[in-house]
């Protein structure tokens, strides 16, 4: 889920707003400027969009009014340009992940399950009152499954989390996985790269094309950490029994020996800190080259000239 939106908010998720709001056919204001300031003009907008969509004319931008702008959101991201070269690619991946994060991470702060955040911790419900047990940040997480072009079979579960399921996300074994899988949500990390990617105007079909970009070479790899750089999915390569793999997005190399990054599906959210549970949250972490080389790491950037 984007963040509620009115009057004087400001970033990215406005400039989403304005050019989703600039596309809708029907208007009858001046194109707005997409300057990420939620003003007057954008407000005149907003509420015009709202009446010629059967929502209250309110002004404030909330998940009715995404959903009903979901259509012309597509159609921005898909007019993104490919960017020019790899370093303005990693800087545009880098800058999406630094804004999601801010959206649906926890900032190094304690998990705190509430049913109005936008906050994801993908394996816990935010109201267990709730009879409906809405998911923690589950919107979110809808929101980031279908632009990442996960499978269809998992986009209606990204809502709601039964009691079996929260028990199952804080299992780390084989068997817990393939429960998830058929019951749940599967491990998201590699969708969350595919999300970020498709904000940064980087369309790889999706993530049910991820083997394929892999094997045609749409997706170049990278082997060794030292060689990694900004924008570079991460794969660890078999860290849990039975090959599963983890994937996360570099945000920094020095050269140190040392890679920071930020990944989908982590535990957390303090770097290390695997006595909290499996959460399943965007997180802050790093990697050293050595952890990398014995998890049989390698890298994954794209080639724009196939895009």
């Amino acid at each position: 889920m984007m963040p509620m939106l009115s009057l004087g908010s400001f970033g990215d998720a406005v400039k989403t707003l304005q050019g989703a709001l600039n596309l809708w056919p029907q208007h009858m204001y001046q194109p707005l400027a997409v300057d990420g300031a939620f003003g007057n003009k954008t407000d005149t907008a907003v509420r015009q969009f709202q009446s010629g969509n059967a929502l209250s004319q309110d002004g404030y931008v909330g998940p009715q009014t995404w959903a009903a702008l979901k259509p012309f959101i597509d159609a921005l991201l898909a007019s993104l340009p490919v960017p020019a070269n790899d370093l303005a690619a990693g800087e545009q991946i880098a800058t999406v992940a630094e804004t999601a994060y801010g959206m649906f991470g926890w900032s190094g702060g304690s998990v705190k399950p509430n049913p109005f955040s936008a906050q994801i911790a993908a394996a816990i419900c935010a109201a267990p009152s709730d009879p409906t047990r809405p998911r923690q940040g589950g919107v979110s997480l809808l929101q980031i499954f279908q632009l990442a072009g996960a499978p269809g079979n998992y986009i209606p579960r990204c809502l709601t989390i039964t009691e079996a399921a929260v028990a199952k996300w804080q299992e780390v074994s084989a068997e817990a996985t393939a429960w998830r899988n058929n019951n749940d949500l599967p491990a998201w990390c590699g969708i969350f790269c595919y999300y970020v990617y498709r904000c940064a105007g980087i369309n790889l079909g999706g993530w049910i094309s991820h083997k394929n970009n892999v094997s045609s070479g749409k997706l170049r790899k990278i082997l060794s950490p030292a060689d990694a750089f900004r924008g570079c999915i991460g794969v660890e390569d078999g860290v849990r029994s039975g090959g599963r793999n983890h994937h996360f997005l570099v945000m920094n190399n020095n050269k140190d020996g040392v890679i920071s990054s930020i990944d989908g599906n982590s535990f957390g959210p303090v770097n290390g800190d695997f006595s909290t549970g499996l959460k399943s949250v965007i997180a802050r972490k790093t990697y050293t080259y050595s952890t990398l080389k014995s998890n049989s790491a390698y890298f994954l950037f794209p080639d724009l000239s196939k895009l």
